[in-house]
């Protein structure tokens, strides 16, 4: 039988080689999938059931076969598809997103993307989205459009993902292919990562494609045990050995013999009982007909014994009843009772010094009624109300209710009444009288006739045991006095102080009890019985013999079914084996490269604020934990130092990423200052050379600083802009925003939409698009001509400084402002989902429109242009 590991050889130790060589040791069944995922190849379900196969082998389950020799291969083990340059092109046919409007379609530029639109804009929409099918620390749910009519109405969700690779479009996928291995290439940060990425480990989701093999290999070995547990609950699903055994009733050898059977037993024991012959038949009929004569002879005395067993009940039950009776005259009950006495007393007098019977008087009825009480509490609280009063009453102040001046003893009885407000001496007093009346009560309760004449037990023991019923009757009858003395002195507050202390004697019960088995036995092992129980003896035994010739089988089965399981346990998945591993390679080949990564972006960030690294590993996986001396970064940095931090930690993952090839960040620069936002767009500009960076953000500064960033490092980038129209968030305008000054001191971007849309072969749908992309290019020349033109650059959208010199230039009538505003207003009325006023309701613009618009815009200018002059 074949079964060796071939092992490629290196000179050189590396981490490959060294994941080769623990694979190598591996028993045959796991080697068998680590060589796959080695190998670069994909663990299929076949896989899984070939290396279970291998591993029943392995634990004697199965014969064992020849197998083929496993060659280890080093190299490589990232899966064949993922692209080296794969860029993400561009989404579109978004629905069923938050509210964000469809028909919408956002370009990517291979390099550099920028979003720009205020709060509310529907950039949190599209980041949900890409938080979903991209790798994110903290996904979100989508949630459908709360603004539609009812939830009948809510599309589901969907978007178009198109990606290039090689100049060409690798996939086209939809929000429903989301698990493609194309969305796994691009990862998300926002704000919303903080939490987990400063507060919790955070798992190593890009790493080495070596230590990559480990959450591969972990995974796989799950699904093998998985297939091993869920056969092992297939097993342990039949009859159990409890569900046979209750199959036979009564006891025999045979039963004995069944209750013993394990993972051990050998099936031969259980096979001697069969099968049941024609003779065990004949003779189970004779022992069957001389049972039942037997057992004919026998009924009287059967139904004797059946008599004694009731009274034995009867007198159980009576005897509990007598210890109830007696815990209620016990020395501790007595005590608490004394106790509840003497509590009452001191409450009673309390009461008397301190409540309502100081108020009692002939003039009053109903003195401590809720009503007396509630018009004490309403004085009070009326009194506090007096601002020319303090401390009500004093020498010389007047009655609440009458006005008239109050008397000293007037003064008094007031005072006695604040203070009883605030005495709880009532409260108490009612409270020990309630106690009082409950223990009355339960000993008025008691039952001490509990030998009534008609009764089945007191008739037996007036004829088997007379001297014995007196007895407790008698006792009965003095606890029964005792119990009226106690009542007595509950009922005049007195204490009950007895010279000694009396329970009735339960001894009794036990001389009758035993009377009674004594006389069961005597009836029961007379001849005739023992010979009735050595019958059923014989009769329970064929019985169970003709009973397991029937279900053999089973008992067969399951005996089977315990010696695989018992095998099966033996089975070893070695997990610690597998973190460890990953743990001491991730150790040597990754982490020190990790906190080099990461303290770099912190020092290119101006972030280093002392952050420690710690790393653990777990089922294949490896994690890290960010601390400032053992503490959580959060609760000692500022928000904008733990956003940089945050920021650093994610960049130096995808940094050492070997697969990623895009990142994408929603608003970075939130909570920071101007020399934080040029510090990140710089660095996230130099990602943008071995990366796709795309930006969602409201932050012009942060946006300008990116795209004097790319010009410099002439990286390309795209620009574009989200809108909220109308209570219509996610509308997009391509290429058009306040950030493309230069772009926009012309009508030029509007002309290059015009004559797109004049072409003959311009389909109606790409007309409604250009003409919508022109209007939103126009407005943008209007703003940019508001900046440069009519205010001469006085004040700059990215500059604090006010240019007081340029105020001279600034020269314009009021005539010329109105006219502005209006050609602005003009236009801004065919963008598509503007908001119109009542006066000028929206009309679906036409090619001519725009050309007109542009003429106006150039008309305008050259009036700014010549009111300079």
């Amino acid at each position: 039988m074949k079964n060796e590991t071939k092992v490629e050889s290196h000179d050189v130790e590396t981490l490959e080689s060294e994941v080769g060589k623990f694979v190598s040791k591996l028993p045959y069944w796991s080697k068998y999938l680590g060589a796959k995922i080695l190998s670069g190849l994909t663990i299929h379900d076949d896989d899984i059931s070939k290396s279970y196969s291998y591993l029943l082998e392995e634990l004697d389950i199965l014969e064992k076969t020849d197998k083929e020799e496993i060659a280890i291969k080093y190299g490589d083990t990232k899966p064949l598809t993922y692209k080296s340059d794969l860029t993400l092109s561009n989404i579109e046919n978004v629905v069923g997103v938050n509210a964000l409007a469809e028909n919408q379609i956002i370009e990517f530029n291979p390099q550099v993307t920028i979003i720009y639109g205020e709060n509310g804009s529907g950039k949190s929409g599209y980041v949900r989205l890409l938080k979903q099918v991209f790798y994110s620390k903290a996904p979100e749910e989508i949630l459908g459009n709360i603004r539609l009519a009812s939830v009948a109405t809510t599309k589901s969700i969907n978007a178009k993902f198109t990606f290039r690779a090689n100049a060409e479009d690798v996939s086209v996928l939809t929000y429903t292919e989301k698990n493609n291995e194309c969305f796994s290439q691009f990862a998300v940060f926002d704000g919303k990562g903080l939490f987990k990425q400063l507060a919790e480990k955070n798992e190593f989701i890009y790493r080495p494609a070596g230590l990559s093999f480990f959450a591969l290999f972990a995974d796989a070995i799950n699904k093998v045990e998985q297939k091993l547990t869920m056969e092992q609950q297939s097993k342990k699903s039949g009859n159990t050995l409890a569900d046979l055994i209750d199959l036979f009733e009564g006891e025999s050898d045979i039963k004995e013999c069944l209750k013993t059977i394990s993972s051990s037993t050998n099936i031969e024991e259980i096979k001697k009982y069969i099968p049941f012959s024609e003779q065990d038949g004949i003779a189970k009929n004779d022992i069957n007909k001389k049972y039942d004569e037997l057992l004919l002879m026998t009924k009287n005395k059967e139904k004797e014994i059946e008599m004694l067993k009731k009274i034995s009940e009867l007198l159980n039950e009576n005897k509990s009843l007598v210890e109830k009776i007696n815990q209620k005259f016990s020395v501790e009950d007595i005590k608490e009772l004394n106790t509840e006495t003497k509590k009452f007393l001191e409450c009673d007098q309390i009461a008397k010094n301190e409540g309502v019977q100081n108020f009692k008087t002939l003039n009053l009825k109903e003195i401590g009624s809720v009503e007396w009480k509630n018009f004490i509490i309403a004085s009070e609280n009326f009194a506090k109300k007096q601002e020319t009063i303090d401390n009500y009453p004093n020498d010389g102040d007047v009655c609440l209710f009458c006005h008239q001046p109050l008397s000293s003893e007037a003064r008094i009885l007031i005072n006695q009444y604040w203070m009883y407000l605030k005495s709880v001496a009532e409260d108490n007093l009612n409270n020990a009288i309630k106690l009082i009346e409950a223990r009355k009560q339960s000993y008025k309760t008691l039952n001490f006739d509990i030998f009534p004449q008609d009764s089945i037990l007191a008739s037996w023991l007036l004829e088997k045991h007379p001297n014995e019923l007196i007895a407790l009757k008698k006792q009965l009858l003095n606890l029964s006095t005792i119990s009226d003395n106690i009542i007595t002195k509950l009922e005049t507050r007195t204490l009950y102080e007895p010279s000694s202390y009396f329970n009735i004697d339960i001894n009794i019960y036990s001389i009758i009890e035993n009377n009674i088995q004594a006389s069961i036995s005597a009836i029961t092992y007379n001849e005739q019985m023992k010979e009735l129980d050595k019958l059923y003896k014989q009769k329970i035994y064929l019985c169970h013999k003709e009973k397991i010739g029937t279900i053999f089988d089973k008992f067969e089965t399951f005996i089977n079914n315990q010696k695989w399981l018992n095998k099966s346990h033996r089975a070893n998945f070695s997990k610690r084996t597998i973190t460890e591993a990953e743990k001491n390679l991730s150790s040597k080949y990754f982490n020190q490269k990790y906190i080099d990564a990461f303290n770099k972006e912190c020092k290119e960030l101006n972030g280093d604020f002392g952050i420690d690294i710690s790393h653990s590993g777990s089922s294949g996986k490896s994690y890290r934990q960010l601390q400032i001396k053992g503490k959580n970064p959060g609760s000692i940095l500022s928000e904008g130092e733990q956003k940089v931090i945050a920021l650093s930690d994610f960049l130096a993952e995808m940094h050492m990423s070997e697969i990623n090839r895009g990142i994408i960040f929603d608003d970075p620069v939130t909570s920071l200052d101007d020399k934080r936002k040029k510090q990140i767009a710089k660095r996230l500009i130099h990602y943008a050379a071995v990366k796709q960076v795309i930006i969602f953000t409201h932050d012009l500064v942060f946006v300008s600083n990116l795209l004097v960033l790319c010009e410099d490092k002439q990286i390309s980038y795209s620009c574009h802009w989200i809108e909220n129209s109308n209570n219509n968030p996610g509308l997009i305008y391509l290429n058009n925003t306040p950030s493309y000054e230069k772009k926009y001191r012309n009508a030029t971007p509007a002309n290059e939409y015009y004559s797109k849309c004049m072409k003959d072969d311009c389909t109606p749908m790409e007309r409604e698009e250009y003409l919508k992309q022109g209007f939103a290019a126009l407005r943008t020349c209007y703003e940019v001509l508001v900046i440069n033109d009519l205010f001469a650059n006085v004040v700059q959208r990215y500059n604090e400084r006010v240019s007081i010199d340029s105020l001279s230039n600034v020269k314009f009538t009021e005539d010329l402002k109105n006219e502005l505003c209006d050609c602005f207003g003009q236009c801004c009325r065919y963008m598509e989902g503007h908001s119109h006023s009542d006066k000028f309701a929206y009309q679906k613009p036409e090619s001519k429109n725009l050309h007109e618009e542009i003429q106006r815009y150039e008309t305008i200018k050259k009036k700014i242009k010549d009111a300079k002059k």
